[in-house]
This record gives structure tokens, C-alpha cells and sequence, in this order.
């Protein structure tokens, strides 16, 4: 089964850490919010069954 909210949330964050290499380092931080966000989403799907 694919949980379709981390993957919307692991391509955000790829797309920030590209922005972070050619733009601003400052895209970092909602880079790893998202890594943070879909880790609790995996974790929570993990538990709960």
C-alpha cells in the first residue's frame, strides 16, 4: 500500500533540497519539516495496525 501524504511530502523536500543548492541555503529547514512530518505519517501508519 503507498501512502500518497509522504510521497507528496518526499517530493517537496527534494525540490527544497534543490532549491537549497542553486538558490538559498535557507530551503532547508522546511526540507527537513517535511522529512520530519512524513517520518511521523510512517511511523503512525506502522503502529496503528
Amino acid at each position: 500500500m503507498r501512502n500518497w501524504r509522504v510521497v507528496i511530502f518526499s517530493i517537496i523536500a527534494i525540490i527544497c533540497m534543490i532549491l537549497v543548492f542553486t538558490i538559498d541555503w535557507l530551503f532547508i529547514i522546511p526540507a527537513v519539516i517535511l522529512v520530519i512530518l512524513s517520518q511521523r505519517e510512517l511511523t503512525k501508519r506502522k503502529n496503528g495496525k
